[in-house]
């Protein structure tokens, strides 16, 4: 390729060099409009060099952890994973790898290396989980950079381990917590009568994750002929903007509702068109763009014609509930009702359990809660309750007798 070369035209600067010949013509890439004949070379040789290497504004035989990283995340993350998804794993990035391993050459990077590193988040007193996840996201880095990318020829993650991290008591309670008949009671007769109550049982009787439940249109996804409510999307926050994101997994759904859950909907729709009657003007609604981002304005105001009504849960003038919500409600139920293990994904754990505890297959409960495979759903959401083990002993009983 030509060398750059910088020109004087006018009052400012310009950069420009050979591009690669199409047709035999060559072409040449430039830019103008820098203030000094500096400016303009720093630009040029930065342009150059991410010419030179297809797009890749580093050389792969000397590139950085960290800035590997930064071109793996604004690559392949952003445009491939949902947006939390992306910040939990930028977060991981900047907290836990970067400062450790962030300086060592991507090439010289190795088993032992990394496995010291991840030893010391043991040190640290992070949990076996956590140790899992931010190996796995350093993992999932490093083996883009062996393919497609080919910056590295193998994975040096795959000869790694995590380490064993006792748990406490505590901690198990609060993975493993899964509402008694008694706490359940307790939430409903607290939340009953407020806005909070539907989310809830929503969450219980169905097993939705909280933003699928939040996401919920129910003008569109309840039927109530087939007693089904249908899981098409999720409530996410971005850049502190709310937006309609697919389910994880891509896991859309249709669920059967019982009559107990489907008397409550069909109660709440009545009680919605009521109250757009009652508060007119007032009535905050909820509208969808062409890209999926969502606008909560006051009834009498004119919106674009692209905009289309949404009916998610709201309180009673209308203002949209979101997965921030269940944040209130946790805190209630940790220290006024006090159980203290709970937590937002409390109720689908155990709607999980109960059907399990109950004879539904695996398949139907995978199903159910759209995991992705059966192993996710017996080993994070099907847990071995007492009732399990009473009725494991009375089978063994009943086979020896």
């Amino acid at each position: 390729m030509g060398e750059l070369r910088t020109r004087k035209r006018g009052k400012s600067w310009e950069y420009s060099f050979e591009g690669a010949r199409i047709k035999g013509k060559r072409k040449s890439i430039s830019k103008a409009g820098f203030r000094t004949k500096a400016e303009a070379l720093a630009a040029g040789t930065k342009a150059k060099a991410e010419y030179d290497q297809a797009g890749i504004i580093f050389k792969t035989s000397e590139m950085s952890l960290s800035d590997y990283l930064d071109f793996w995340l604004d690559g392949n993350v952003k445009t491939n994973m949902t947006y939390n998804t992306y910040d939990a794993y930028a977060s991981a990035v900047k907290l836990h790898i970067k400062p450790v391993l962030g300086n060592y050459k991507l090439s010289a990077l190795s088993p032992a290396s990394i496995q010291q590193w991840v030893d010391s988040l043991k040190v640290k007193g992070l949990s076996e989980q956590s140790i899992a996840n931010y190996r796995g996201v350093l993992s999932g880095a490093l083996k883009y950079a062996v393919y497609p990318c080919q910056f590295l020829r193998q994975n040096p993650c795959s000869y790694t381990r995590v380490p064993s991290v006792p748990v406490t008591q505590d901690q198990r309670e609060h993975r493993e917590y899964v509402c008694s008949s008694e706490a359940w009671s307790d939430i409903v007769d607290y939340f009953n009568g407020t806005c909070y109550y539907l989310p809830l049982m929503i969450c219980y009787h169905t097993g939705m994750r909280i933003g699928e439940c939040f996401g919920l249109d129910l003008q569109r996804d309840v039927d109530f002929r087939r007693h089904t409510i249908s899981v098409n999307r999720q409530l996410q926050k971005e850049d502190k903007q709310w937006i309609y994101k697919n389910p994880k997994y891509d896991s859309f759904r249709k669920l059967k509702i019982g009559p107990t859950l489907e008397a409550l909907l069909k109660s709440e729709i009545t009680v919605m068109k009521m109250n757009r009657l009652r508060y007119g003007e007032y009535y905050t609604r909820t509208y969808v763009d062409n890209s999926l981002h969502l606008h909560c304005v006051p009834a009498n105001q004119d919106v674009p014609p692209d905009y289309r009504e949404v009916w998610p849960l709201t309180k009673e003038n209308g203002e949209m509930l979101t997965t921030e919500s269940i944040k209130y409600c946790t805190r209630i139920i940790k220290h006024k009702l006090g159980y203290t293990a709970f937590h937002p994904h409390s109720l689908r754990h155990t709607h999980g359990t109960i059907l399990a505890e109950n004879g539904a297959s695996p398949k139907t409960i995978m199903e159910r809660l759209g995991h992705k495979n059966i192993k996710v759903t017996m080993e994070r959401y099907v847990y071995n309750t007492e009732k399990m083990q009473d009725e494991a002993v009375a089978l063994f009983e009943a086979a020896i007798k």
